[in-house]
């Protein structure tokens, strides 16, 4: 983005952390323009109004908005409310060490400079406990004694507090635009809210209804002096190995008489709780909604169940979306590789193209590396190997290629495709099989887990699909994994005890739904149904790739009967999301556990989406069905009746259809299936 003519800006000394400025810039129009586009960029985030209109809150990095609608004929109130952090935390090691606004429209000759007003309203209050939450901001604190600031982007507002902006240099040239950031999406005023007394403190929960990313703002009454505090019901999180995530917390000193105290910063969950001594009153509150622009594409009406569990993963996946695509909406981490590669998988059956680009931009960011070693939360604090998250994400069932498959980006391919490779040949490779490197617990959480055949099938499925479409460059890379390849799939045959596979004694439902997914295990693979349909020991993580692959096997019915039994918690639940392990429904929300999106479409519906190769196995039940998914340039819908199904097809990719013996190829248009011995 071009910023030519813009400066820096901020109020006076940006180099205090946990800082907060707002900015106005007034202007009066003749008649009102058909485009009016504002870039901006802050150093950390910003929130954009116009004429007191919310239009986008919470915003990373370099972005646009065409405001012209929001416009008026006369005067006008571009404002910013930015918050700089300046602090190490969620992704980023380095933090800028000055805080400022970089702000364009050319068609209002609109640029960052002194014609700008900035007032900072307050300092931030970074007392411990500090959150870790996935916004990475400590507590806020607002003072409400030193006055009401409601209106502050209004044109009717005039306070001799704002002075003019103090400029730190031109801006020039930015960054590429941003693609991860919500957008606001309207104001909802809370209609359920419970209060709890006890002693001389009164809690209210203010339920928001699904979960959702607010500001709030609540209007309320006091003696003065008083000290509200406000979380969400995901301040406090189940993590892993059962430690405690601590999310954001505002706190508001109030004033005499009634006030309104709006939020500077996000809260992310399905309840408000404001916690206020006796003396203090909520009159209202209102939630100011941030939602990232995705359509739902997805339709799998088989029942009410499924769609129950679609409807979570879709709130799920919409959550952890925020500031890029997490494990966990309430963690100070960066990108985890299992998860982005579970995530991606199901978000690609899941919504429409408005999902690509910060897909795209995750799985980049996700693959930098200086040193070939793929890293969880590349960037943040936590960065670390993880093997099998690594070899997930190099793998057939990794985010790259459920990219490549919904796009046929061969471009993003041929970057990622070197550094994939040269991760892959840090392993040991010794007696025709991969050395492993995960700890026995790092498979997934140890329950049962064989660590050894899991990483086998995922580094099989890395090699093979790098191996498959290399490109020229990389020839030589390509040809050791290729001899590793036929080496595996040469002696994989050692590890079949009778009726399953396993490297050890312990009979693994994840590592045998793995070989039946990488062809590992070739014709013994209808050996293992019954292990894949008696086991239950993989987590949300895993347990798509098992209900897949009874359905690659034609077990569609037991597929279903599965899915079913493990997410039964979940379907009843009252949580609008997914937690991260199945003994917790409701306490979390982490997008390892949106498998069921790729469980259902493909091991109960029977659709097999490998890039230009697509192919749907009708199962063979008496359930009607309707199932609509988004693929390269279109969408498939298949309608299942009593005696045939009809298969609509807008793509220009042929489409193969099963059902029992019958098949036919559907071609761009409507085509049917007759359900012969139904």
């Amino acid at each position: 983005m071009d910023f030519t003519g813009s400066q820096w800006i901020w109020a006076e000394n940006n180099t205090e952390k946990n800082d907060r400025v707002l900015f106005r810039r007034t202007f009066t129009l003749e008649k009102t323009p058909k485009t009016a586009v504002v870039r901006a960029k802050a150093r950390d985030t910003f929130s954009l109004y116009v004429n007191g209109k919310p239009i986008a809150l919470g915003v990373w990095g370099c972005v646009s908005y065409d405001i012209a609608k929001y416009l008026n004929k006369g005067e006008n109130v571009i404002g910013f409310d930015c918050l700089y952090y300046g602090t190490a935390a969620n992704g980023y090691t380095a933090p800028p060490a000055e805080s400022g606004l970089a702000a364009a429209c050319d068609e209002l000759q609109i640029y960052s400079d002194a014609s700008f007003t900035a007032f900072r309203p307050y300092r931030q209050d970074d007392g411990d406990p500090r959150p870790s939450g996935k916004y990475p901001g400590f507590h806020s604190y607002t003072d409400g004694s030193r006055g009401e600031l409601g209106g502050v982007f209004d044109t009717a507002f005039g306070s001799s507090l704002f002075t003019a902006a103090v400029s730190y240099g031109d801006v020039g040239e930015e960054d590429e635009p941003y693609y991860v950031n919500g957008e606001y999406d309207g104001t909802v005023k809370v209609k359920r809210m419970t209060k709890t007394t006890e002693g001389v403190t009164n809690t209210y929960v203010c339920e928001a209804g699904d979960e959702a990313i607010f500001y709030p703002v609540v209007e309320l009454t006091a003696m003065g002096t008083e000290r509200v505090e406000f979380t969400s019901d995901r301040y406090r999180t189940a993590g892993e190995n059962g430690e405690t995530e601590t999310g954001v917390r505002a706190v508001y000193v109030c004033r005499n008489g009634t006030q309104t105290y709006a939020s500077p910063v996000p809260f992310r969950g399905s309840a408000l709780i404001i916690t206020a001594p006796a003396t203090v009153t909520v009159r209202t509150v209102d939630l100011r909604l941030v939602r990232f622009p995705v359509r739902r594409v997805l339709t799998a009406d088989c029942d009410a169940a499924a769609e129950t569990l679609l409807h979570k993963c879709d709130a799920t996946m919409r959550a952890c979306l925020d500031g890029g695509i997490l494990n966990n909406t309430d963690r100070d981490r960066g990108t985890d590789l299992f998860a982005l590669s579970v995530f991606a998988r199901s978000a690609t059956r899941m919504y429409d193209d408005s999902i690509l680009p910060p897909l795209r931009a995750a799985i980049e960011r996700a693959a930098e590396t200086d040193d070939g070693i793929l890293r969880n939360n590349a960037g943040s604090p936590f960065a670390e190997e993880r093997p099998v998250a690594g070899l997930l994400f190099c793998s057939r069932f990794g985010a790259p290629a459920a990219y490549r498959a919904r796009t046929g980006d061969d471009a993003l391919w041929r970057e990622l495709h070197a550094r994939l490779c040269r991760y892959l040949l840090t392993w040991e490779f010794s007696d025709g099989a991969v050395v492993p490197r995960s700890a026995p617990h790092a498979v997934d959480a140890g329950f049962n887990a064989d660590g050894i055949l899991i990483e086998t099938c995922l580094y099989y499925s890395a090699a093979e699909y790098l191996c498959a479409d290399a490109p020229t460059e990389n020839e030589e890379e390509t040809r050791e994994l290729f001899r590793r390849v036929e080496q595996i799939a040469k002696g994989f045959s050692r590890y079949y005890r009778e009726g399953y596979f396993s490297s050890g004694e312990v009979c693994d439902e994840r590592a045998n739904a793995l070989a039946v997914l990488t062809g590992l295990a070739g014709e013994r693979a209808v050996c293992v149904k019954e292990a894949l349909c008696s086991c239950y020991n993989a987590s949300p993580a895993y347990e798509g790739f098992v209900i897949e692959a009874l359905g690659v096997l034609g077990a569609h019915e037991e597929a279903y009967d599965r899915l079913m039994r493990r997410y039964a918690g979940w379907i009843r639940s009252e949580s609008s999301v997914l937690p991260e392990y199945f003994f917790r429904a409701g306490s979390g929300c982490s997008s390892l556990s949106v498998a069921p999106v790729s469980a259902l479409v493909s091991g109960v519906l029977g659709m097999r989406i490998d890039g230009e190769r697509i192919e749907a196995v009708l199962p063979q039940w008496d359930k009607e069905t309707r199932t609509e998914v988004p693929l390269r340039a279109g969408t498939l819908r298949i309608a299942c009746k009593r005696d045939a199904a009809t298969v609509e097809n807008s793509t220009g990719v042929p489409v193969t259809v099963r059902y029992g013996n019958t098949h036919v190829t559907a071609e761009k248009g409507k085509s049917k299936v007759p359900f012969v011995g139904r």
